[in-house]
């Protein structure tokens, strides 16, 4: 063994020097942490396969503003429940506001978030961008960006050389940041485990060669920068799942190809780590020859088949595939089929684990608690485990009326139907954002039209009815979404 030497006085100098760095947040440890990791077509952490139940909660990004209790109750909530996951925004309405500024308030907001989840050993899962209207558009992107949007349409915002940078740069300003409240930065904490570049990147319309390369390559570009910024997380894209050119007839209606999605070829990328697919039963369009929809039991048996393509790909691809999103809305859709739909998403999850398949996750929209806003989809983890007992409703008084010429008897009264019910809750608002021309709306309704004139004459001749609707409503008659959630807890994590 060689003896090595050192100058005079140099351990106290560099030592000094590290704890200067480490005071100004310019030095960070990954030491000891716990990230979650691709292993081919599974993730793993500290070595050992990862499979997960999880959910959306955007809200969180709102509600820490307000009272950040709420959020460390909702992460207890979490544990309890099993959800390993949680899925939000890394952007607010002034998150950013300019190109480089970000209102210090919204984002210590993310800070408290990313933090809490780590105390609560929660994994996080955030996404950079948004397709849609809600908290910062393209539009505002472009704007920020110096480019007015009016006249323009979401094919230049992917086009845009000025947007590009400008979201490379907001990519970076969160990665980059430090936590206030614990000193790491993002790309440091391993309570983030993935980033999404974006969420739900579609192009309305955008199904030809040129069109599809441009948004390729915006996604490549930002996924590469993620890549390269944030190497100790996973990264994705956000997709939704939507096929075009192959595995068309997988996909939920002739329109879906119009979607601009071709989940098939950007699972290839090798800039991501993770394929997403997030599933609905909106997302089910009328098909031939008469135009009806599908319900809800021909939806389950989709589903299966629909998620089957996604995985089989997945693992083609080497990599694991999460369903990021999914859920069913009330009151177009009853509490009963919910837990129907979470059930044989929970089975299908416990046969992926036993199996050692690629769906590594399955994430519900939307998670929530006490009075946050509902659009329809919120699950309250603070509702009641056990399905509440039918109350009958009290029965109306005796008629008095003398009875009808040729009756021998007084009507009887009646009770109405038992119910269920839940706690009162903050009222149902659906979201209702359309695809406007800036959406490219006009191109993709002609882009369905025309599609479904070659629509496959009959749509369910390429999966077959394999869910048993009948034995699943026996199954859970006495289950509440809650009750499911424990029951693949106790076997997911066991």
């Amino acid at each position: 063994m060689s003896k090595m030497t050192r100058a005079k006085g140099s351990s106290g100098s560099w030592l000094g020097l590290l704890i200067i760095l480490a005071m100004c947040g310019l030095l960070t440890s990954s030491v000891g942490a716990s990230y979650v990791k691709r292993c081919g077509h599974q993730l793993c952490i500290d070595g050992k396969p990862f499979y997960f139940m999880g959910a959306n909660a955007y809200w969180l990004i709102d509600f820490v503003q307000r009272d950040k209790g709420t959020v460390d109750k909702f992460f207890d909530y979490c544990n309890q429940f099993g959800l390993k996951v949680i899925r939000l925004w890394a952007f607010n309405h002034r998150m950013p506001y300019a190109w480089g500024k970000y209102d210090e308030t919204q984002f210590q907001g993310l800070d408290y978030i990313v933090d809490s989840a780590g105390r609560h050993n929660v994994k996080l899962i955030l996404a950079l961008g948004n397709t849609w209207a809600a908290y910062r558009s393209p539009q505002d992107f472009m704007s920020m960006a110096g480019i007015n949007p009016a006249g323009k349409d979401l094919l230049d915002f992917y086009r845009s050389s000025n947007v590009r940078h400008f979201y490379r740069d907001h990519i970076s300003a969160i990665v980059w940041r430090t936590n206030t409240f614990n000193g790491r930065r993002y790309r440091d904490d391993d309570a983030i485990m993935m980033f999404d570049a974006m969420n739900e990147p579609r192009c309305p319309g955008c199904v030809d060669t040129a069109s599809q390369g441009v948004v390729h390559s915006f996604l490549q570009e930002m996924s590469a920068h993620l890549r390269a910024n944030a190497p100790n997380q996973l990264v994705a894209l956000g997709t939704e799942g939507y096929f075009l050119n192959s595995y068309e007839s997988s996909n939920p209606g002739a329109g879906a190809r119009c979607e601009g999605e071709d989940w098939a070829a950007l699972g290839k990328m090798d800039t991501i780590d993770v394929t997403v697919v997030h599933a609905y039963e909106r997302q089910l369009e009328s098909v031939p020859p008469k135009w009806t929809k599908c319900d809800f039991n021909c939806f389950c048996n989709y589903l299966v088949q629909y998620l089957g393509t996604h995985q089989r790909l997945s693992s083609d691809f080497g990599k694991p595939l999460i369903l990021e999103e999914f859920g069913l809305i009330l009151p177009e859709y009853t509490i009963e089929q919910r837990v129907l739909l979470f059930r044989l998403v929970a089975d299908n999850m416990q046969w992926m684990k036993q199996t050692g398949g690629p769906m590594v996750g399955a994430m519900f929209w939307n998670a929530a608690i006490g009075n946050v806003w509902d659009d329809g989809y919120n699950v309250y983890l603070d509702g009641p485990v056990a399905k509440p007992k039918p109350t009958p409703t009290p029965t109306s008084a005796p008629v008095t009326t003398k009875p009808s010429s040729g009756s021998g008897s007084t009507p009887t009264p009646t009770s109405a139907p038992a119910t269920t019910s839940e706690p009162a809750r903050a009222p149902i608002v659906a979201n209702t954002e359309t695809l406007t021309d800036f959406l490219r709306g006009p191109q993709r309704a002609a882009c369905a039209e025309a599609a479904a004139r070659w629509w496959l004459p009959s749509w369910t001749a390429a999966w077959a009815q394999t869910v048993d609707m009948t034995a699943m409503t026996t199954r859970c008659k006495d289950m509440t979404v809650l009750r499911v959630l424990l029951d693949t807890k106790q076997y997911i994590y066991s």
